[in-house]
């Protein structure tokens, strides 16, 4: 049984992180995507919501899986283990939906 570090490290903490990660490589892939593209945000979110450009949401959420993996990378490094684990289960669970996108 691994020993807490911080308070913060729970499973709970790594699952809001992990959602959190996700939505920051979301942010990410659409600003890239914009800046490539000479688009905007809101044109971005439009097209993707609406299946405009649905031949990019495998890769959104493919981004948002790699925000995840640096993340629980850096707190398995800190030795922060329940953390981890809850960043490993947002990951876990957003397998699926890349697979099915793709």
């Amino acid at each position: 049984m691994a020993v807490r570090k911080h308070p913060w490290d729970t499973v709970l903490y790594g699952i809001i992180l992990g959602l959190i990660g996700a939505g920051v490589g979301f942010l990410l892939f659409g600003w890239v995507f914009t800046l490539g593209t000479s688009t905007n945000m809101e044109t971005f979110f439009h097209d993707l919501l609406y299946g405009v450009t649905a031949m990019y949401q495998d890769k959104v959420v493919t981004v948002s899986i790699l925000t995840d993996v640096v993340l629980f990378y850096y707190f398995l490094k800190k030795e922060w283990y329940y953390l981890s684990r809850g960043i490993l289960y947002v990951v876990i669970c957003s397998v699926p939906l890349a697979i099915y996108l793709y």
